[in-house]
């Protein structure tokens, strides 16, 4: 029999699989569209602005449709309207695909942490960290295979067509006859609204994730393209930064959490902190690609962890509903996001791409003054209960 932390492992492996697929061919789609750096940031940045929309409409809907169904609707709208994104060279065609796909990202991002904190609720065992690096070998996954298609000339159209069937029936597989983890009897009988307010606590946590969150989306998003217009080598090995990044990232949110349990919250989000603010340096100031390699390498490490504490601080929160606190940090969080890729995008075509990948230092030096709001004991739903898996 499957356990039910397996499942959902298969759900963060999945969603994070169809959205790095992607997102490993920016590149490509790029000069597919024949557009600069500029354009590729607004046409993320629209990404972003659909993924805020869901975030901060969307939760009601999670909570009356249900985890399971938003796993299937929302990773198959997901990979199908990249399919279309792939497929298209007008560049308002492929912006309006893309805010509808940001939608479903959004969808998928409120539900699988929901079903993550309730599931670590009823089997009394701490996964968080875990799920975020299945999320995290999904990705390195989807590199992997960015990285051959690219080395073999495969479109982008054809890449998601190969992609759909897997995430599809994958998604189907993982959830069949899968019964939810129970809600949680929050202590708060709030109910979601359209907008969930942040509070001064969402606030602080959105703080501590901010430069994390860029500097991870900087590594995502923009990596194969700075070694592209940075060095001279083949496609596959342009590719391998975000393969290297993601492989990190993922073996470091696998084995965290016991790391975390001896060490505690926030000394190892401050350590963290510390190897992004390094990785982001040297990939700055790199000059040659093995040590802009290891630059992402080190950024993959310390951005891992960040923002799966602050997801599990907000969903332990219990002020209000797991949800609306998660739903609250995303949609904040995001904010950050909306503006954020078309700004490093505007940086890489005034400034060059080495000082946009630079550009989350400031927030990363946030992050380490507001990282003691991490600690749970300052806060009555901290759970001293919860074993490791």
């Amino acid at each position: 029999m499957i356990k039910p932390q397996h499942r959902i492992f298969a759900i963060f492996f999945l969603f994070a699989f169809g959205l790095g697929s992607l997102l490993s061919r920016l590149a490509d789609i790029q000069v597919q569209l024949g557009i600069q750096e500029g354009q590729l940031g607004l046409a993320l940045m629209c990404s972003s602005l659909g993924m805020l929309v869901f975030l901060t409409l969307g939760a009601p809907l999670v909570e009356k449709i249900g985890t399971k169904r938003t796993f299937i609707i929302g990773n198959i709208a997901m990979i199908s309207l990249y399919i279309l994104v792939a497929g298209s060279s007008v560049y308002w065609v492929v912006i309006a695909t893309i805010l509808m796909g940001g939608m479903a990202v959004g969808a998928m991002e409120i539900s699988i942490n929901v079903e993550a904190d309730r599931l670590e609720a009823h089997i009394r065992r701490r996964i968080m960290n875990r799920c975020h690096g299945f999320w995290s070998f999904g990705f390195f996954a989807a590199a992997l295979l960015g990285g051959f298609m690219r080395q073999f000339d495969v479109s982008p159209f054809m890449h998601m067509i190969v992609v759909f069937p897997i995430v599809a029936l994958g998604t189907i597989g993982a959830v069949i006859g899968q019964e939810m983890a129970p809600e949680k009897p929050d202590a708060s009988a709030e109910k979601p609204g359209i907008f969930t307010k942040p509070t001064p606590f969402i606030l602080a946590l959105c703080a501590v994730s901010f430069g994390a969150l860029i500097a991870e989306g900087a590594g995502i998003d923009w990596s194969v393209i700075y070694m592209r217009d940075s060095f001279e080598i083949a496609e596959f090995v342009e590719s391998s930064s975000l393969i290297a990044f993601t492989l990190v990232m993922a073996l470091t949110r696998f084995f965290a959490d016991p790391v975390v349990e001896k060490f505690g919250t926030v000394l190892m989000a401050r350590i963290s902190i510390g190897i992004t603010i390094v990785g982001v340096s040297l990939v700055g100031i790199a000059p040659t690609f093995w040590l802009a390699i290891l630059g992402f390498m080190l950024l993959g490490m310390g951005s891992s962890i960040i923002y799966p504490l602050a997801v599990s601080a907000a969903a332990r929160r219990q002020d209000r509903p797991a949800s609306i606190n998660v739903a609250s940090l995303a949609q904040t969080a995001f904010l950050v996001f909306f503006i954020g890729p078309a700004s490093l995008g505007f940086i890489a075509e005034s400034f060059g791409i080495r000082m946009a990948l630079m550009a989350p230092l400031p927030l990363l030096v946030l992050g380490l003054a507001f990282a003691g709001i991490l600690d749970e004991s300052r806060f009555p739903s901290a759970k001293k209960s919860i074993k490791l898996d």
